[in-house]
């Protein structure tokens, strides 16, 4: 890896997106959890932005697996 990239790669975890957390850090995380159970509440949730399918998949990853016969 050229010194260049790993600058790069550097820059690029220092950068947030519009909710105003470091993509999948733990606050982001957290962020997208608490949105998702506010609109499966249904209760008249009005969402600023959608969810990006990222932290959906990132959700179900960190979810524990009740599944387990």
């Amino acid at each position: 890896m050229t010194n260049l990239q790993r600058r790069l790669n550097k820059l690029e975890t220092l950068l947030t997106d519009p909710t105003g957390f470091v993509p999948h850090s733990e606050k982001w995380l957290d962020y997208w959890d608490g949105w998702l159970e506010e609109w499966a509440s249904d209760q008249g949730f009005r969402p600023r932005e959608r969810m990006p399918l990222e932290a959906a998949r990132a959700i179900i990853a960190r979810a524990p697996d009740d599944d387990k016969s």
